[in-house]
C-alpha cells in the first residue's frame, strides 16, 4: 500500500470523507486540512479524530454557494487531495429553479475554482494525487435526480479532460464514479444489494491512491450502468 502522509479534503463532513480520514490516520497519516460548510459539525469530527490519533489538523469554513475563490497554489503541500462535497436536493417534484441552480453550482460549477487551485503547473511537477467523487448518476438522466446527474456528468467530463492532459505527470487525477454507498445522504427505494459499505470502498481506494482516470466504485457498477444506458426511453421514465 502506498504511503500518504498528508491529506486535504473539501467536503470533510461527508461520511465517506470522514471514513477516509479515519482509515488514513489509523495507518499513520499525520497531517490533514479539512474544509466544510458546517463549522460546528466539522470541529466535532476534528476533535474526535485528534482524541484518537496523534495528528495535526487545520480547517476552513467554506460555503460553495458563496463567491469565494481559492488562490492558485494556495494548498501545495499535500500528498492527497479529495473532493467529496455534494448536494442532492429535495425530491425532484419539489425542486424550484433556485434549488436546481444550487445543485449545479455545488456539485460542479463551484468546484472548478478549487480544482484549478490544486491542479497547477507547479503542483503537477511533484508526485501527488487528486480524488474527485463523482457519481453513476451522471451516466444517464433519471426523472428523480437529473439535476444532480447533470452536475456530476459535467464534473466527470471536466476532470477526465484534466486527467488526460496530465497523464504523463507525477500527479494523478482520479475520478470516482461512486454507486450507492450506505450513508445518510443516499436515501430512497433502492434494493439493499445495490448498496456498498463505506469502509470497503475506502479500503479499496487506499490500495492504489495514485491511480489515474475514471473508475467505477465498486467496479460492478460499470456493468450495471452499461445495462441502464442501453435501456429504451420508455423504461427510463419509470426509474
Amino acid at each position: 500500500m502506498y504511503k500518504v502522509n498528508s491529506i486535504w479534503i473539501l467536503g470533510s463532513t461527508s461520511e465517506i470523507a470522514q471514513e477516509i480520514c479515519t482509515q488514513f490516520a489509523r495507518s499513520g497519516c499525520k497531517k490533514f486540512f479539512l474544509i466544510a460548510r458546517d463549522k460546528k459539525k466539522n470541529q466535532k469530527f476534528i476533535d474526535n479524530l485528534k482524541n484518537k490519533y496523534d495528528i495535526h489538523i487545520e480547517n476552513q469554513e467554506v460555503d460553495l454557494l458563496s463567491d469565494y475563490i481559492p488562490k492558485e497554489n494556495e494548498y501545495l503541500d499535500y500528498d492527497l487531495y479529495i473532493i467529496t462535497a455534494g448536494f442532492l436536493g429535495s425530491n425532484y417534484k419539489k425542486k424550484n429553479l433556485s434549488e436546481e441552480l444550487n445543485i449545479l453550482k455545488i456539485n460542479f460549477i463551484s468546484l472548478i475554482s478549487w480544482i484549478k487551485s490544486i491542479v497547477t503547473k507547479e503542483r503537477v511537477k511533484k508526485q501527488g494525487c487528486l480524488w474527485i467523487f463523482s457519481s453513476v448518476a451522471g451516466d444517464r438522466g433519471r426523472p428523480s435526480n437529473y439535476q444532480y446527474g447533470a452536475a456530476k456528468a459535467g464534473l466527470t467530463i471536466y476532470c477526465e479532460g484534466l486527467a488526460n492532459i496530465y497523464q504523463k505527470s507525477p500527479f494523478s487525477i482520479r475520478i470516482i464514479k461512486a454507486g450507492l454507498i450506505r450513508t445518510s445522504m443516499v436515501k430512497g427505494n433502492f434494493p439493499n444489494f445495490l448498496f456498498t459499505d463505506k469502509v470497503k470502498i475506502v479500503s479499496k481506494l487506499r490500495k492504489d491512491p495514485y491511480k489515474n482516470g475514471v473508475e467505477y466504485m465498486p467496479t460492478w457498477w460499470k456493468f450495471i450502468m452499461l445495462i441502464i444506458k442501453s435501456l429504451p426511453s420508455f423504461l427510463m421514465k419509470k426509474l
